[in-house]
């Protein structure tokens, strides 16, 4: 639980990095796959946002409404 606990003292980019670092030191060729579906979610949600289909929420708000999902 020390490395959790350490990690968890990180900054939440910090966090978002180290994150991306022990993701990618998985498999890298699975890691290849997800990241393509993941390039194409974002385009895909980008367009919808474009086309006024969804709304946008700044990060702050959205963290807000997920740690009160999360504490339900």
């Amino acid at each position: 639980m020390l490395l959790k606990e350490e990690a968890l003292k990180l900054s939440p980019f910090e966090r978002a990095q180290l994150i991306d670092a022990l993701w990618q030191s998985l498999d890298p060729v699975e890691q290849q796959a997800i990241d393509q579906a993941w390039t194409e979610e974002s385009k895909d949600r980008l367009d919808a946002y474009r086309r006024g289909e969804v709304e946008a929420l700044d990060g702050e708000s959205a963290l807000s409404e997920l740690k009160g999902k999360l504490s339900q």
